[in-house]
């Protein structure tokens, strides 16, 4: 019997494996760690990811200062920089919206290859670890959806009311927000089909 798990409780999990100090060279997680997701270097034969690009992108291209001196942090900054130019747009607008209402959210997941997305697939089913999608056509894979996180300094927050500002906030910016899905997935926004 597989226990089934949103996305949501995997990404906490992870990130407790992370503050834990698990990684690949110490004691063994059935959680794929986080940079596994978002490594922004892939092997020679996965597919490349989308970016707006082609040059590699820099902190200044990706996170420049607004004018009111907000910026993007780095891991937002590299993630958004592997979806589509339109959602690199909306990201931006619904990250400093939140960060204007006193919110800490980053960018946790952007574009994923299929390679990817059948990793996280078969966990839970084929690989050790709780499941944690539901599906392998994800539109994290054409570069069409980004997940948040809400942070408290240095800790991800996992229950609380402000993922539903984001939500409201997103879907006013044009975005689907999965908090709305019949299986919530309250940190997940896409573009619209």
């Amino acid at each position: 019997m597989f226990i089934k798990v949103n996305l949501f409780q995997w990404l906490k999990a992870s990130f407790a494996a992370l503050r834990n100090g698990r990684n690949k060279t110490s004691a063994p997680s059935p959680l794929p760690s986080s940079s596994d997701l978002t490594s922004p270097t892939l092997p020679k034969s996965s597919p490349q990811r989308i970016s707006a690009s082609t040059q590699k992108p820099t902190s200044a291209t990706i996170a420049p200062k607004a004018s009111d001196g907000w910026q993007l942090d780095p891991r937002s900054a590299r993630n958004l920089a592997t979806v589509k130019p339109e959602l690199q747009t909306l990201g931006r607008k619904l990250l400093k919206r939140l960060a204007d209402e006193g919110l800490t959210f980053k960018v946790t997941s952007g574009a994923r290859t299929q390679a990817e997305q059948d990793a996280l697939f078969a966990q839970g089913r084929t690989k050790p670890g709780p499941v944690v999608t539901w599906t392998r056509r994800s539109r994290h894979i054409g570069g069409r959806a980004i997940d948040l996180t809400l942070f408290h300094g240095k800790n991800p927050v996992w229950e609380s009311k402000h993922y539903d500002r984001a939500g409201e906030i997103g879907e006013s910016l044009g975005l689907v927000w999965g908090g709305r899905w019949k299986t919530p997935d309250r940190p997940h926004f896409e573009l619209p089909v």
